[in-house]
């Protein structure tokens, strides 16, 4: 009777187990238990060992730590694409878009600066050309502003992701202490449910950033996140924090609060996961697209403000600046205990590359470091990098003292229109010039450039007669009058292609086969509201490489920026569907152990069904023997 009660006992624990396993077969995170059972102690009885039946050991879950890690590392790399991608495709999206784009309003600037240049004289044109102007204006404010836009978004999503892992790590610290709390009061059995509900949490922490777990001797778990910040240690949660950028109040960053109530931040320990990837989008795409953005705003402006000065308006008057051009930026750290400040300008634009630098004081000396290419340079200051001079003005500074440079981030909302009337648009030339009608050679003016305004007018009309022996003899050129600067070497046998030269305050080329005493001629463009040279000048500049070293034009430079983000979307999604791949290779393979098999369990309780029928004849049995026995010795 006894072996059919323990029997019975155990076997109605593997039933009721295997109930269990069935009604929990679509519970996320639960993992299969199963019953392990083992004899009794025999006992010595007649010479012999008899069994004395049979008890429940354990009842144990079905786990692989290794699997599990793999799938809380598939899972945090998988999150992290998928909020890549669409984040990235979003702003794909909105660059590509040709109604909101930057190239549409581009074309249209110039060709209504063409316009001009084909009827100079015509207000209508002009007034056109400024309501493309203001159209460019605008398109580069919306951008920017969609990025800023977008910039906030990141911060309200940033703060709802640490708060969830706040969340996450005080409820993991807490089932430690709750696992830990129920080994101890039954040594040997594990609190399989509460195992299972760390590692779900643990699953959704793995979503928001990396984690990677240590198990400690009293069965708790140590949980780190990024590159090894400490989140929770046994049954103590870590804070994570949101606060301003030491640089951008407009930029958040997450650090972790100290025992004395102090924010450090985390940098380079988050990775992975929501977090990890709001971050590195924000520092891979959504930056460099507002820095490339002001660059092409800082170089049109910049270019069209130097060509538009070297003609004059309609009233014959020198042009003034077309646009607005952007001052360069840049914050000091918020804690810099110096009185040390910066004097940023920009010197070439076409040196400019988007990147942004940080000037940091240690031991006497600074050092500027280029934050996208790392590199850098020390020295007392001041300093000149890509066309960007900083010089450090104040007091003293302090060791530990940082600044953020970055010449063009604010370039793009800050771009606006300087011109206001159409008369003031300089489309006429302030010099012009020819060929003496009387001249019997071929010599022929070529372009007339006026490359310093602020020597202009000419005192005096210039005049160019070539002379074979105007550099000795037989050396010829041309004598110049009315000016300083003469004579010009030109070899009618070498330079009949065309030759350059300059003199104070233009430059001109000269082409053709002249003879001797023939006469070109410079003069200032008095009367020419109907000259159009400075406009074609201004509208030739949407073709020029004037930027990023003189590879880029306008259309260019926004381009490369339009193609690296596309890019980037691109892989970010090739990268998505790999890792989407790879997770569901990775739970298929945990779930292969730790998951509840309908069939297998459908067996099983046939099995234990059985055994538990068979332990009840077995008692019926001993009962039957007993009364048999009672019966024959009754008197």
């Amino acid at each position: 009777m006894n072996l059919g009660t323990t029997a019975l006992l155990s076997l109605q624990r593997a039933i009721n187990t295997t109930g269990n396993n069935i009604a929990n077969v679509n519970t996320p995170g639960y993992s299969r238990q199963r019953v392990n059972m083992e004899t009794l102690p025999s006992q010595f009885l007649g010479g012999n060992y008899l069994g004395s039946g049979v008890r429940v050991d354990s009842i144990e879950r079905s786990y692989d730590q290794f699997l599990t890690a793999e799938v809380r590392s598939r899972t945090s790399s998988q999150s992290e694409s998928a909020t890549y991608y669409d984040l990235s495709s979003r702003l794909d999206g909105m660059l590509a878009d040709p109604s909101v784009g930057l190239s549409g309003a581009l074309a249209g600037f110039f060709n209504a600066v063409q316009d001009v240049a084909n009827n100079p004289g015509s207000l209508p044109e002009r007034q056109a050309l400024l309501g493309e102007s203001q159209v460019l204006v605008d398109r580069f404010e919306y951008l920017d502003g969609r990025f800023r836009d977008l910039e906030q978004e990141l911060n309200g999503r940033i703060e709802v992701t640490v708060a969830e892992i706040n969340t996450l790590s005080r409820g993991i610290a807490d089932i430690n202490q709750q696992i830990v709390q129920a080994s101890a009061s039954t040594p040997g059995q594990a609190p399989n449910d509460l195992l299972d509900a760390r590692d779900q949490m643990l699953a959704q922490l793995s979503e928001k950033i990396g984690v990677t777990t240590v198990e400690q001797s009293d069965g708790s778990l140590n949980v780190m996140i990024g590159n090894g910040q400490a989140l929770v240690v046994g049954f103590t949660p870590e804070q994570l924090q949101t606060s301003r950028s030491r640089f951008d109040g407009n930029a958040l960053e997450v650090g972790v609060v100290g025992p004395s109530g102090i924010s450090t931040p985390l940098g380079r320990f988050l990775s992975g996961g929501e977090l990890g990837a709001m971050f590195d989008f924000r520092d891979q795409q959504l930056n460099p697209a507002r820095d490339q953005l002001g660059l092409t705003a800082v170089g049109l402006a910049t270019t069209f403000n130097e060509q538009h000065a070297a003609g004059l308006d309609l009233n014959g008057q020198p042009g003034g600046d077309f646009f607005n051009v952007p001052e360069p930026g840049f914050a000091a750290q918020v804690n810099n205990a110096g009185s040390s400040s910066l004097a940023v300008s920009i010197t070439d634009v076409g040196e400019l590359t988007g990147d942004e630098y940080t000037l940091r004081f240690d031991a006497g000396n600074w050092t500027l470091t280029n934050r996208n290419s790392g590199a850098s340079q020390t020295g007392p200051g001041p300093f000149s990098i890509d066309g960007v001079d900083i010089a450090i003005t104040g007091g003293a500074p302090a060791n530990g003292d940082v600044f953020l440079v970055q010449p063009t981030r604010q370039s793009a909302g800050l771009f606006s229109l300087a011109v206001s009337r159409p008369e003031d648009i300089a489309a006429a030339s302030p010099l012009r010039g020819g060929e003496e009608l009387a001249n019997t050679g071929s010599a022929a003016l070529g372009s007339l450039n006026a490359d310093d305004p602020g020597t202009l007018p000419l005192v005096s009309r210039v005049t160019l007669s070539f002379n074979p022996d105007a550099l000795g003899p037989g050396v010829p050129g041309f004598d110049v009058g009315g000016i300083a600067g003469g004579p010009l070497a030109y070899d009618p046998a070498i330079d009949a292609g065309g030759a350059e030269f300059t003199l104070a305050g233009f430059s001109f080329s000269v082409s053709g086969t002249p003879q001797a005493g023939d006469q070109l001629y410079i003069e200032n463009n008095t009367n020419g509201s109907g000259d159009n040279s400075n406009a074609l000048a201004l509208a030739g500049l949407q073709t020029q490489r004037q930027l990023l070293g003189g590879t880029a034009s306008y259309q260019d430079t926004y381009s490369r920026m339009v193609t690296d983000v596309a890019v980037r979307t691109r892989q970010a999604e090739t990268g998505m569907a790999s890792e989407s791949v790879l997770l569901q290779q990775a739970v298929a393979a945990r779930d292969s152990v730790a998951g509840v098999n309908l069939d297998e369990e459908a067996a099983n309780l046939i099995r234990y069904q059985q055994a538990y029928q068979a332990a009840a004849q077995v008692i019926a049995v001993a009962d039957e023997v007993f009364q048999t026995l009672l019966s024959a010795t009754r008197r």
